[in-house]
């Protein structure tokens, strides 16, 4: 309940904050595979982001995103495990999509990020470096600029210092433009 009402809260100030541009807001939820000198970690992905219909160059839109990436065992509720590994990174990334008809698109990002790196009990790091991710898309809001629109992609993120977290995600994205 809590969420639901965080995220009603957020929408709203969202939307006022951008009055005069159109604002999309969206969340990704799949399956990561994620390592920080360490061997993969099979996970899941939660991801939220806020994108402006304001062009930083021609066709292509701004998106900020955060995104939590975890070990799956963390939602098994018998495992008595005290830590589970996880990175989480903040992410400003340039998106463009290219429609084939009035509702299959393509989308493409890149950008770049912060991550925090916590996939050791006794580790907590941030690293910054590059994502790139590909969607493929089914648009639902036909002419109607307003309305929703969702797709399976994945992302791929590569970071430049510390102990070089990296990961690879493929996730469902819902998207809902204002």
């Amino acid at each position: 309940m809590k969420i639901k009402i965080i995220f009603i809260i957020y929408v709203i100030i969202v939307s006022n904050l951008y009055c005069q541009t159109r604002v999309s807001v969206g969340n990704r939820v799949g399956y990561s595979s994620f390592s920080s000198s360490s061997p993969s970690i099979d996970g899941y992905v939660l991801a939220f982001y806020t994108q402006i219909d304001q062009a930083l160059f021609e066709e292509v839109y701004p998106r900020v995103a955060v995104q939590l990436m975890k070990e799956i065992n963390s939602i098994i509720p018998s495992d008595k495990t005290p830590y589970y590994p996880q990175l989480v990174s903040l992410a400003f990334s340039g998106v463009t999509a290219q429609y084939f008809d009035s509702r299959i698109y393509l989308e493409e990002s890149v950008g770049v990020m912060l991550v925090n790196d916590k996939t050791f009990i006794d580790r907590n790091s941030w690293n910054y470096g590059v994502e790139l991710s590909f969607l493929a898309g089914l648009n639902m809001r036909n002419f109607n600029l307003q309305g929703w629109q969702t797709g399976i992609g994945t992302q791929y993120g590569l970071t430049f210092n510390g102990q070089l977290p990296s990961f690879l995600n493929f996730y469902l994205q819902f998207q809902y433009n204002f």
